[in-house]
């Protein structure tokens, strides 16, 4: 399932229209945080060269961040069908971050392994 989620969210990278920039601002810090982090997981587990181990903690990891983030995405009142393009846009935002060594991470390693263990 996580494959195919992983999949999607690349082609969803390739293929997806320019999304607006205040997407961020219209969800909740939690929401944000799991989203982005998800999405950095996602970013990590298509890194070439990585060993399969860490492809699939990579995967495990963003699975369960992802389930966070749309728990609260249901909690804040956010449409169902805003998930797949809030993650599509966290995802292009996480790997320009990731993928720019001048940019600055929206959260910490730590913070994003603190949302695997909540």
């Amino acid at each position: 399932m996580m494959k195919m989620l992983v999949g999607a969210l690349a082609a969803l990278l390739l293929l997806a229209p320019v999304l607006p920039s205040m997407a961020e601002e219209t969800v909740s810090d939690e929401v944000d945080q799991a989203l982005w982090c998800g999405a950095a997981f996602v970013a990590v587990s298509l890194t070439e060269g990585m060993a399969e181990d860490e492809i699939a903690a990579a995967e495990v990891a963003a699975e369960a961040i992802f389930a966070t983030a749309h728990a609260a995405m249901v909690e804040d009142g956010i449409e169902e069908s805003e998930y797949d393009r809030l993650v599509t846009y966290y995802t292009e935002m996480a790997v320009e971050n990731l993928t720019n060594p001048d940019a600055e991470m929206r959260y910490t390693s730590d913070e994003c392994a603190a949302l695997i263990t909540e």
